[in-house]
């Protein structure tokens, strides 16, 4: 790859490279002395960070993505900041989060259920008489990955052929 590419796929995706970022600050919020003195406002912090702020950044890097599949991975990363303040807030320090476990709950029936219907209609598509990257790639899958899709298809396709002699 060259610095030209890497900085283009960089500007692209710079939310993938600001996620290591805060997982280390959030972290190193876990050893600050404030968990003794006020334990709410840091699980308040944490919940805000991976809940709200993070979602929120992930929104405005991929702002071009569809509507649906933004709104589901934003659901996603919702689901994920509950489960990682969890991790991040010592365990005395939870009042916020048992309510939290509730709603993560629900948000993850929610994205099973979409997903499943996601997923039925990309094997519909990769499956159907005519396989077709640029459908996939309208439901919000990457160029590359409705590709593969396509290609495997193909080759299940074939194995199959071979394996009933049709």
């Amino acid at each position: 790859m060259t610095a030209l590419s890497i900085r283009e796929l960089a500007s692209r995706h710079w939310f993938y490279l600001l996620l290591p970022v805060w997982l280390a600050a959030s972290w190193s919020l876990r050893g600050a002395s404030m968990w003794n003195q006020q334990p709410r406002l840091g699980e308040a912090i944490v919940l805000f960070d991976w809940c709200i702020f993070m979602p929120v950044l992930f929104a405005i890097c991929y702002r071009d993505m569809p509507r649906r599949a933004l709104a589901l991975r934003m659901l996603a990363l919702f689901c994920g900041g509950i489960w990682l303040a969890g991790q991040i807030v010592p365990p005395d320090a939870h009042s916020l989060l048992g309510f939290g476990a509730g709603l993560r709950w629900v948000g993850l029936i929610v994205l099973v259920v979409f997903e499943a219907a996601a997923i039925m209609a990309m094997v519909r598509i990769v499956f159907g008489a005519a396989p077709s990257a640029a459908a996939l790639e309208r439901q919000g899958i990457p160029p590359v990955i409705a590709r593969l899709m396509v290609l495997e298809a193909r080759f299940w396709r074939w194995v199959w052929k071979r394996l009933t002699g049709k």
